[in-house]
Protein backbone atom coordinates (compact mmCIF):
# COMPACT_ATOMS: atom_id res chain seq x y z
CA UNK A 1 0.00 0.00 0.00
CA UNK A 2 1.21 3.52 -0.75
CA UNK A 3 -0.45 6.61 0.75
CA UNK A 4 0.58 9.50 -1.49
CA UNK A 5 1.00 13.19 -0.75
CA UNK A 6 -0.21 13.00 2.86
CA UNK A 7 0.76 15.07 5.91
CA UNK A 8 2.47 12.74 8.39
CA UNK A 9 2.20 13.31 12.16
CA UNK A 10 4.63 10.72 13.46
CA UNK A 11 3.57 10.49 17.13
CA UNK A 12 6.78 11.86 18.65
CA UNK A 13 5.28 15.25 19.53
CA UNK A 14 6.60 17.19 16.55
CA UNK A 15 4.92 19.15 13.77
CA UNK A 16 3.34 17.50 10.75
CA UNK A 17 5.41 16.70 7.66
CA UNK A 18 3.42 17.73 4.55
CA UNK A 19 3.47 16.14 1.10
CA UNK A 20 4.89 12.76 2.09
CA UNK A 21 4.48 9.33 0.50
CA UNK A 22 4.18 6.44 2.94
CA UNK A 23 4.80 2.91 1.72
CA UNK A 24 3.52 -0.05 3.78
CA UNK A 25 4.69 -3.63 3.22
CA UNK A 26 4.41 -6.80 5.31
CA UNK A 27 2.49 -4.95 8.01
CA UNK A 28 5.13 -2.26 8.62
CA UNK A 29 6.05 1.22 7.44
CA UNK A 30 8.68 0.45 4.80
CA UNK A 31 9.42 3.91 3.40
CA UNK A 32 8.46 7.51 4.24
CA UNK A 33 9.76 10.24 1.91
CA UNK A 34 8.76 13.51 0.21
CA UNK A 35 6.29 12.86 -2.59
CA UNK A 36 8.51 14.42 -5.23
CA UNK A 37 11.20 11.78 -4.65
CA UNK A 38 9.07 8.69 -4.10
CA UNK A 39 8.59 6.03 -6.77
CA UNK A 40 5.07 5.47 -8.05
CA UNK A 41 5.04 1.88 -6.89
CA UNK A 42 4.66 -1.49 -8.52
CA UNK A 43 1.60 -2.66 -10.41
CA UNK A 44 -1.02 -4.18 -8.15
CA UNK A 45 -0.25 -2.02 -5.09
CA UNK A 46 -3.06 -0.12 -3.42
CA UNK A 47 -2.44 3.60 -3.84
CA UNK A 48 -4.40 5.97 -1.60
CA UNK A 49 -4.64 9.66 -2.42
CA UNK A 50 -3.60 11.47 0.74
CA UNK A 51 -3.99 15.02 -0.54
CA UNK A 52 -5.64 17.16 2.13
CA UNK A 53 -5.34 14.29 4.60
CA UNK A 54 -3.36 13.56 7.75
CA UNK A 55 -1.75 10.27 8.74
CA UNK A 56 -0.88 9.66 12.38
CA UNK A 57 -0.25 6.53 14.47
CA UNK A 58 -3.23 4.53 15.59
CA UNK A 59 -4.39 5.69 19.02
CA UNK A 60 -3.68 3.71 22.20
CA UNK A 61 -5.92 3.05 25.17
CA UNK A 62 -3.15 2.66 27.73
CA UNK A 63 -5.24 1.95 30.83
CA UNK A 64 -8.40 -0.12 30.84
CA UNK A 65 -9.91 -3.26 32.40
CA UNK A 66 -11.71 -5.39 29.84
CA UNK A 67 -12.89 -7.95 32.39
CA UNK A 68 -14.43 -5.16 34.41
CA UNK A 69 -16.61 -4.11 31.46
CA UNK A 70 -18.29 -7.50 31.46
CA UNK A 71 -18.34 -8.66 35.09
CA UNK A 72 -22.02 -7.85 35.58
CA UNK A 73 -23.02 -10.06 32.63
CA UNK A 74 -23.73 -13.82 32.74
CA UNK A 75 -20.48 -15.70 32.22
CA UNK A 76 -21.45 -16.96 28.75
CA UNK A 77 -21.95 -13.37 27.54
CA UNK A 78 -18.69 -11.89 28.85
CA UNK A 79 -16.23 -12.90 26.17
CA UNK A 80 -18.49 -11.89 23.23
CA UNK A 81 -19.11 -8.56 24.96
CA UNK A 82 -15.37 -7.90 25.30
CA UNK A 83 -14.72 -8.95 21.70
CA UNK A 84 -17.31 -6.43 20.54
CA UNK A 85 -15.53 -3.79 22.63
CA UNK A 86 -12.22 -4.63 20.96
CA UNK A 87 -13.80 -4.22 17.53
CA UNK A 88 -15.30 -0.91 18.66
CA UNK A 89 -11.88 0.31 19.73
CA UNK A 90 -10.50 -0.33 16.25
CA UNK A 91 -13.43 1.37 14.55
CA UNK A 92 -12.77 4.38 16.82
CA UNK A 93 -9.19 4.66 15.58
CA UNK A 94 -7.75 2.95 18.67
CA UNK A 95 -5.44 0.26 17.33
CA UNK A 96 -3.83 -0.84 20.63
CA UNK A 97 -5.34 -1.53 24.05
CA UNK A 98 -3.52 -2.12 27.36
CA UNK A 99 -5.45 -4.13 29.96
CA UNK A 100 -4.13 -3.29 33.43
CA UNK A 101 -5.70 -6.08 35.42
CA UNK A 102 -7.56 -9.20 34.38
CA UNK A 103 -7.47 -12.92 33.81
CA UNK A 104 -4.46 -14.16 31.84
CA UNK A 105 -6.53 -16.94 30.28
CA UNK A 106 -9.24 -14.56 29.11
CA UNK A 107 -6.73 -11.99 27.89
CA UNK A 108 -4.95 -14.64 25.80
CA UNK A 109 -8.26 -15.74 24.28
CA UNK A 110 -9.17 -12.14 23.39
CA UNK A 111 -5.76 -11.52 21.83
CA UNK A 112 -5.79 -14.69 19.76
CA UNK A 113 -9.34 -14.11 18.54
CA UNK A 114 -8.45 -10.55 17.52
CA UNK A 115 -5.39 -11.67 15.59
CA UNK A 116 -7.33 -14.38 13.81
CA UNK A 117 -10.22 -12.11 12.83
CA UNK A 118 -8.13 -9.04 12.00
CA UNK A 119 -10.96 -6.70 13.01
CA UNK A 120 -10.01 -5.91 16.62
CA UNK A 121 -7.44 -3.70 18.33
CA UNK A 122 -4.16 -5.30 19.39
CA UNK A 123 -4.13 -6.28 23.06
CA UNK A 124 -1.30 -5.98 25.60
CA UNK A 125 -1.99 -7.11 29.15
CA UNK A 126 -0.70 -7.27 32.72
CA UNK A 127 -2.70 -10.26 33.90
CA UNK A 128 -3.67 -10.05 37.58
CA UNK A 129 -2.54 -7.00 39.55
CA UNK A 130 -0.39 -7.31 42.65
CA UNK A 131 -2.02 -6.04 45.82
CA UNK A 132 -1.93 -6.43 49.59
CA UNK A 133 -3.90 -9.06 51.50
CA UNK A 134 -7.56 -8.27 50.79
CA UNK A 135 -6.41 -5.00 49.23
CA UNK A 136 -7.98 -3.07 46.38
CA UNK A 137 -9.59 -4.32 44.14
CA UNK A 138 -10.12 -7.67 45.93
CA UNK A 139 -11.93 -5.79 48.69
CA UNK A 140 -14.43 -4.73 46.01
CA UNK A 141 -15.10 -7.76 43.79
CA UNK A 142 -13.09 -10.69 45.19
CA UNK A 143 -12.28 -11.97 41.68
CA UNK A 144 -9.07 -13.96 42.24
CA UNK A 145 -8.18 -14.20 38.54
CA UNK A 146 -7.76 -10.40 38.50
CA UNK A 147 -5.48 -9.90 41.51
CA UNK A 148 -2.67 -11.63 43.42
CA UNK A 149 -2.15 -10.98 47.13
CA UNK A 150 1.44 -10.49 48.26
CA UNK A 151 2.47 -10.13 51.89
CA UNK A 152 6.22 -9.78 51.81
CA UNK A 153 9.40 -9.54 49.77
CA UNK A 154 9.96 -13.27 49.23
CA UNK A 155 6.35 -13.85 48.23
CA UNK A 156 6.52 -10.88 45.87
CA UNK A 157 9.56 -12.29 44.06
CA UNK A 158 7.95 -15.73 43.82
CA UNK A 159 4.58 -14.52 42.52
CA UNK A 160 6.06 -12.10 39.98
CA UNK A 161 8.42 -14.73 38.59
CA UNK A 162 5.47 -17.11 38.12
CA UNK A 163 3.68 -14.52 35.99
CA UNK A 164 6.46 -12.88 33.98
CA UNK A 165 6.54 -15.18 30.95
CA UNK A 166 2.75 -14.87 30.52
CA UNK A 167 2.31 -11.08 30.46
CA UNK A 168 3.51 -7.97 28.61
CA UNK A 169 4.05 -5.81 31.72
CA UNK A 170 3.30 -5.79 35.46
CA UNK A 171 0.75 -3.76 37.43
CA UNK A 172 0.88 -3.13 41.18
CA UNK A 173 -1.62 -1.48 43.53
CA UNK A 174 0.13 0.93 45.94
CA UNK A 175 -2.89 2.60 47.47
CA UNK A 176 -2.47 4.31 50.83
CA UNK A 177 -5.81 6.08 50.88
CA UNK A 178 -7.80 5.86 54.13
CA UNK A 179 -10.56 3.23 53.96
CA UNK A 180 -8.56 1.43 51.28
CA UNK A 181 -7.15 -1.34 53.44
CA UNK A 182 -3.50 -1.96 54.18
CA UNK A 183 -1.07 -0.97 51.43
CA UNK A 184 1.72 -3.30 50.30
CA UNK A 185 4.96 -2.31 51.98
CA UNK A 186 7.52 -0.20 50.16
CA UNK A 187 9.98 -3.10 50.36
CA UNK A 188 7.41 -5.37 48.72
CA UNK A 189 6.84 -2.87 45.91
CA UNK A 190 10.59 -2.61 45.40
CA UNK A 191 10.79 -6.42 45.18
CA UNK A 192 8.02 -6.54 42.56
CA UNK A 193 9.75 -3.89 40.48
CA UNK A 194 13.17 -5.54 40.84
CA UNK A 195 11.85 -8.92 39.66
CA UNK A 196 9.96 -7.42 36.71
CA UNK A 197 12.86 -5.23 35.59
CA UNK A 198 15.16 -8.22 35.76
CA UNK A 199 13.02 -9.81 33.04
CA UNK A 200 12.80 -6.59 31.00
CA UNK A 201 9.17 -5.87 31.94
CA UNK A 202 7.79 -2.44 32.79
CA UNK A 203 5.93 -1.89 36.07
CA UNK A 204 2.87 0.36 36.21
CA UNK A 205 1.84 1.47 39.70
CA UNK A 206 -1.66 2.51 40.80
CA UNK A 207 -1.50 5.25 43.45
CA UNK A 208 -4.05 7.17 45.50
CA UNK A 209 -2.12 9.83 47.43
CA UNK A 210 0.81 12.10 46.74
CA UNK A 211 2.85 10.06 49.22
CA UNK A 212 2.06 6.91 47.23
CA UNK A 213 3.23 8.64 44.06
CA UNK A 214 6.53 9.86 45.51
CA UNK A 215 7.37 6.52 47.13
CA UNK A 216 6.44 4.55 43.99
CA UNK A 217 8.80 6.73 41.94
CA UNK A 218 11.57 6.13 44.48
CA UNK A 219 10.93 2.38 44.21
CA UNK A 220 11.49 2.52 40.43
CA UNK A 221 7.96 2.58 38.95
CA UNK A 222 7.93 3.08 35.18
CA UNK A 223 4.52 4.79 35.08
CA UNK A 224 2.24 6.25 37.75
CA UNK A 225 -1.42 5.41 37.17
CA UNK A 226 -4.04 7.98 38.25
CA UNK A 227 -3.78 11.55 39.46
CA UNK A 228 -3.67 11.63 43.25
CA UNK A 229 -6.03 12.81 45.98
CA UNK A 230 -4.53 16.15 47.07
CA UNK A 231 -3.78 16.67 50.75
CA UNK A 232 -5.05 20.25 50.30
CA UNK A 233 -7.06 20.93 47.12
CA UNK A 234 -6.27 24.64 47.37
CA UNK A 235 -2.49 24.05 47.43
CA UNK A 236 -0.79 23.50 44.09
CA UNK A 237 2.63 22.93 45.63
CA UNK A 238 2.03 19.19 46.03
CA UNK A 239 1.46 18.95 42.28
CA UNK A 240 4.58 21.05 41.62
CA UNK A 241 6.66 18.75 43.85
CA UNK A 242 5.27 15.63 42.19
CA UNK A 243 5.79 17.04 38.70
CA UNK A 244 9.41 17.90 39.44
CA UNK A 245 10.06 14.38 40.71
CA UNK A 246 8.38 12.71 37.72
CA UNK A 247 10.36 14.89 35.31
CA UNK A 248 13.67 14.33 37.08
CA UNK A 249 13.31 10.53 37.03
CA UNK A 250 11.67 10.26 33.61
CA UNK A 251 8.73 8.38 35.14
CA UNK A 252 5.62 8.43 32.95
CA UNK A 253 2.29 9.71 34.32
CA UNK A 254 -1.19 8.50 33.29
CA UNK A 255 -3.73 10.67 35.19
CA UNK A 256 -6.97 9.01 33.92
CA UNK A 257 -8.89 12.26 34.40
CA UNK A 258 -12.00 10.84 32.75
CA UNK A 259 -12.20 8.23 35.53
CA UNK A 260 -12.64 10.88 38.21
CA UNK A 261 -14.95 12.96 36.03
CA UNK A 262 -17.30 9.98 35.63
CA UNK A 263 -17.18 8.95 39.29
CA UNK A 264 -17.58 12.52 40.49
CA UNK A 265 -20.57 13.26 38.25
CA UNK A 266 -22.31 9.90 38.07
CA UNK A 267 -26.05 10.44 38.16
CA UNK A 268 -25.77 14.08 37.07
CA UNK A 269 -28.03 14.77 34.03
CA UNK A 270 -26.04 17.93 33.26
CA UNK A 271 -22.93 15.78 32.77
CA UNK A 272 -24.66 13.69 30.13
CA UNK A 273 -25.82 16.90 28.43
CA UNK A 274 -22.21 18.11 28.43
CA UNK A 275 -21.01 14.89 26.78
CA UNK A 276 -23.65 15.34 24.08
CA UNK A 277 -22.61 18.97 23.53
CA UNK A 278 -18.97 17.86 23.29
CA UNK A 279 -19.83 15.17 20.68
CA UNK A 280 -18.75 12.30 22.93
CA UNK A 281 -22.30 10.94 23.21
CA UNK A 282 -25.48 11.26 21.19
CA UNK A 283 -28.81 12.06 22.83
CA UNK A 284 -29.76 8.40 22.39
CA UNK A 285 -26.51 7.32 24.05
CA UNK A 286 -27.17 9.64 26.98
CA UNK A 287 -30.65 8.18 27.52
CA UNK A 288 -29.22 4.65 27.47
CA UNK A 289 -26.49 5.59 29.99
CA UNK A 290 -29.04 7.18 32.33
CA UNK A 291 -31.02 3.93 32.27
CA UNK A 292 -28.07 1.80 33.39
CA UNK A 293 -28.50 0.32 36.91
CA UNK A 294 -25.06 1.59 37.94
CA UNK A 295 -25.67 5.19 36.85
CA UNK A 296 -25.74 7.34 39.99
CA UNK A 297 -24.86 4.46 42.31
CA UNK A 298 -22.01 5.04 44.82
CA UNK A 299 -18.75 3.42 43.72
CA UNK A 300 -16.82 1.53 46.42
CA UNK A 301 -13.50 3.06 47.48
CA UNK A 302 -14.05 6.21 45.39
CA UNK A 303 -16.76 8.49 46.84
CA UNK A 304 -18.25 11.01 44.44
CA UNK A 305 -17.11 14.12 46.34
CA UNK A 306 -13.54 12.85 46.62
CA UNK A 307 -13.51 11.88 42.93
CA UNK A 308 -14.74 15.35 41.96
CA UNK A 309 -11.97 16.93 44.04
CA UNK A 310 -9.45 14.64 42.41
CA UNK A 311 -10.74 15.58 38.95
CA UNK A 312 -10.79 19.33 39.62
CA UNK A 313 -7.26 19.28 41.06
CA UNK A 314 -6.00 17.08 38.23
CA UNK A 315 -7.42 19.37 35.56
CA UNK A 316 -6.14 22.53 37.24
CA UNK A 317 -2.61 21.23 37.77
CA UNK A 318 -2.12 19.21 34.55
CA UNK A 319 -0.38 22.14 32.80
CA UNK A 320 2.18 22.14 35.64
CA UNK A 321 3.16 18.58 34.76
CA UNK A 322 3.47 19.41 31.07
CA UNK A 323 5.50 22.55 31.73
CA UNK A 324 7.82 20.58 34.02
CA UNK A 325 8.55 18.14 31.19
CA UNK A 326 6.65 15.17 32.58
CA UNK A 327 5.93 12.45 30.01
CA UNK A 328 2.14 12.24 30.07
CA UNK A 329 0.18 9.23 28.81
CA UNK A 330 -3.53 8.90 27.96
CA UNK A 331 -5.72 6.21 29.52
CA UNK A 332 -9.34 6.11 30.63
CA UNK A 333 -9.71 3.15 33.06
CA UNK A 334 -13.54 2.95 33.12
CA UNK A 335 -16.45 3.74 30.80
CA UNK A 336 -19.45 3.69 33.15
CA UNK A 337 -20.71 7.04 31.85
CA UNK A 338 -19.66 6.57 28.23
CA UNK A 339 -21.47 5.07 25.24
CA UNK A 340 -18.51 2.74 24.58
CA UNK A 341 -15.04 2.00 25.96
CA UNK A 342 -13.47 3.70 22.95
CA UNK A 343 -15.30 6.94 23.62
CA UNK A 344 -13.79 7.09 27.13
CA UNK A 345 -10.28 7.38 25.68
CA UNK A 346 -11.45 10.08 23.26
CA UNK A 347 -12.96 11.98 26.20
CA UNK A 348 -9.61 11.78 28.01
CA UNK A 349 -7.93 13.43 25.02
CA UNK A 350 -10.64 16.08 24.97
CA UNK A 351 -10.07 16.76 28.69
CA UNK A 352 -6.35 17.17 28.03
CA UNK A 353 -7.27 19.85 25.48
CA UNK A 354 -9.67 21.53 27.90
CA UNK A 355 -6.84 21.62 30.46
CA UNK A 356 -4.70 23.50 27.95
CA UNK A 357 -2.21 20.91 26.68
CA UNK A 358 -0.82 21.53 23.18
CA UNK A 359 -2.39 19.28 20.56
CA UNK A 360 0.98 17.87 19.48
CA UNK A 361 1.52 16.73 23.08
CA UNK A 362 -1.97 15.23 23.28
CA UNK A 363 -1.33 13.10 20.19
CA UNK A 364 1.98 11.92 21.68
CA UNK A 365 0.22 10.87 24.92
CA UNK A 366 -2.01 8.46 22.98
CA UNK A 367 0.54 7.15 20.47
CA UNK A 368 4.32 6.98 20.88
CA UNK A 369 4.26 7.76 24.61
CA UNK A 370 1.70 5.03 25.27
CA UNK A 371 3.86 2.48 23.47
CA UNK A 372 6.88 3.67 25.48
CA UNK A 373 4.92 3.06 28.69
CA UNK A 374 4.97 -0.71 28.12
CA UNK A 375 8.37 -0.85 26.43
CA UNK A 376 7.09 -1.16 22.84
CA UNK A 377 8.03 2.18 21.29
CA UNK A 378 10.78 0.65 19.15
CA UNK A 379 8.24 -1.42 17.22
CA UNK A 380 4.84 0.32 17.38
CA UNK A 381 3.17 3.63 18.24
CA UNK A 382 4.85 5.89 15.66
CA UNK A 383 4.75 6.46 11.91
CA UNK A 384 8.44 5.71 11.37
CA UNK A 385 10.27 3.31 9.07
CA UNK A 386 10.25 -0.20 10.52
CA UNK A 387 7.36 0.35 12.95
CA UNK A 388 4.17 -1.72 12.82
CA UNK A 389 1.81 0.00 10.38
CA UNK A 390 -0.99 1.01 12.73
CA UNK A 391 -2.38 4.35 11.60
CA UNK A 392 -5.32 6.70 11.50
CA UNK A 393 -6.14 8.68 8.35
CA UNK A 394 -8.07 11.93 8.91
CA UNK A 395 -9.45 14.54 6.53
CA UNK A 396 -8.70 17.47 8.88
CA UNK A 397 -5.65 18.57 10.86
CA UNK A 398 -5.64 17.16 14.43
CA UNK A 399 -2.91 19.68 15.33
CA UNK A 400 -5.39 22.49 14.65
CA UNK A 401 -8.45 21.31 16.59
CA UNK A 402 -9.03 18.39 18.98
CA UNK A 403 -12.42 17.77 17.35
CA UNK A 404 -10.61 16.71 14.18
CA UNK A 405 -9.14 13.80 16.16
CA UNK A 406 -12.19 12.66 18.12
CA UNK A 407 -15.10 13.38 15.76
CA UNK A 408 -15.79 10.22 13.69
CA UNK A 409 -16.81 12.33 10.70
CA UNK A 410 -13.13 13.16 10.15
CA UNK A 411 -12.03 9.52 10.36
CA UNK A 412 -11.47 8.37 6.78
CA UNK A 413 -9.64 5.10 7.42
CA UNK A 414 -7.97 3.00 10.08
CA UNK A 415 -4.94 0.86 9.24
CA UNK A 416 -4.10 -2.07 11.53
CA UNK A 417 -0.82 -3.94 10.97
CA UNK A 418 -0.89 -2.78 7.35
CA UNK A 419 -4.51 -3.80 6.75
CA UNK A 420 -6.96 -1.16 5.63
CA UNK A 421 -10.00 -1.29 7.90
Amino acid sequence: MIIKNVTVIDGTGGAGLPAMDVRIADGRFEDIRPSATAPSGDDGEVVLDGRGGYLLPGLWESHTHLTGFAMSLPEAERLPHIQRAMADYLNSGITSVCDLGGSVTQSRTIREAGRAGGTAASLYFAGPVFTSVQGWPLSFHGERSMAVEVWGVDEAHRQVEKLLDQVDFVKCIFDGKPRGGERVSLATLEAIIQSAHGAGKKVLVHVATGTDLREAIAAGADCIEHCFVPADPADGSEAEQSAALLAETGTLYCPTLVTWEQLGRSGDPAYLDELVADNISSAEDAAAIAARPTWGMPFPHHPADESQTRFDYGMRTLPLFHEAGVKLVAGSDIAMGMPSPGSALLRELQLFAKAGLPLSEIIATATGRAAEKIGKRDIVGTVTVGAVADALFLDADPLADISHLIDPRHRQAVISSGRLI
